[in-house]
């Protein structure tokens, strides 16, 4: 079975991953134990190993920025592959900016690889936080954006 026929079945075999509940956030957040327990054993069984690669990182006062790519190496038949690349970003004003920024693109790459679906809707499709469009000199939202397309 090829590495693209493994993946192929993981892809058609994970279940839904329910988001969390937790204290002082408003909303329900995907966790990695989540998305690390949804993939682990299917991985096992197909004999395919991921490797994380950070490829570049910096860091702007308490906001870190990584950018990954992940390595997929079949274990049988020693093919590989390379998918990427994922952003992650981290916010802490401590020493764990690049640790919650890896996290988040590793976590984002596996569920986007993997189509993992997630609670009840993705975020992005009804949350359209306003944002800063310095051309403008205003505030917009996401749905102002997309109607100018």
């Amino acid at each position: 079975m090829s590495i693209y026929q493994k993946l192929f079945d993981i892809t058609h075999s994970v279940k839904r991953i329910e988001q969390d509940q937790t204290k002082n956030i408003p909303y329900k957040i995907t966790s990695w134990n989540k998305v690390n327990e949804a993939i682990r054993e299917e991985l096992k069984n197909k004999n395919l190993l991921l490797l994380p690669r950070v490829l570049e990182h910096s860091k702007e006062g308490n906001l870190t920025v990584v950018k990954m790519s992940c390595d997929i190496k079949d274990l049988e038949s020693n093919e590989s592959i390379t998918i990427g690349d994922y952003y992650g970003y981290g916010v802490d004003n401590s020493d764990k900016g690049v640790g919650k920024a890896t996290t988040y693109a590793y976590k984002y790459l596996i569920m986007k690889l993997f189509m993992l679906e997630v609670g009840e809707a993705e975020d992005s499709e009804f949350s359209n936080p306003p944002v800063q469009n310095k051309s403008l000199g205003r505030k917009e939202t996401i749905m102002e954006r997309e109607e100018d397309i």
